[in-house]
């Protein structure tokens, strides 16, 4: 008995050992809005940098445009964009899978969108 838990413990620890793991991460990016205003005179305040798991609007912009610059009226030069992330890991029990064949390789695939939306922040010269 004390063989047999002795060859299971080492089994069980030569197979951790073994184990490969690699990961492949794919990003890609896709512009989905732009707007631009020249007509009215204005002052560009800066910048505006918001992102979001969930789709934004242009009332987050706004208001992480008035948290920068609380003197903003408007956020002019909107760019949209969708940030996807594709996480592949894969498992492999190679030499073991050469004595034991029912011992597979497995895979597992994440994926996560980020929103990002880009501006300038500007007040209207009244």
């Amino acid at each position: 008995m004390k063989k047999v838990f002795c060859f299971g413990v080492s089994c069980l620890l030569l197979l951790s050992v073994l184990a490969c793991t690699s990961t492949k991460v794919t990003v890609t990016t896709v512009p989905l809005l732009y707007t631009n205003n020249e007509r009215t005179e204005f002052t560009i305040l800066g910048e505006v940098l918001y992102e979001s798991s969930d789709r934004p609007g242009y009332i987050g912009l706004l208001k992480a445009a008035r948290d920068l610059y609380p003197d903003c009226d408007y956020v002019i030069d909107i760019m949209a964009e969708q940030r996807t992330t594709t996480t592949e890991k894969t498992t492999s029990y190679f030499p073991i899978n050469l004595l034991f064949f029912f011992l597979k390789n497995t895979q597992s695939v994440e994926t996560s969108v980020i929103w990002v939306m880009r501006g300038t922040a500007i007040k209207y010269k009244r």
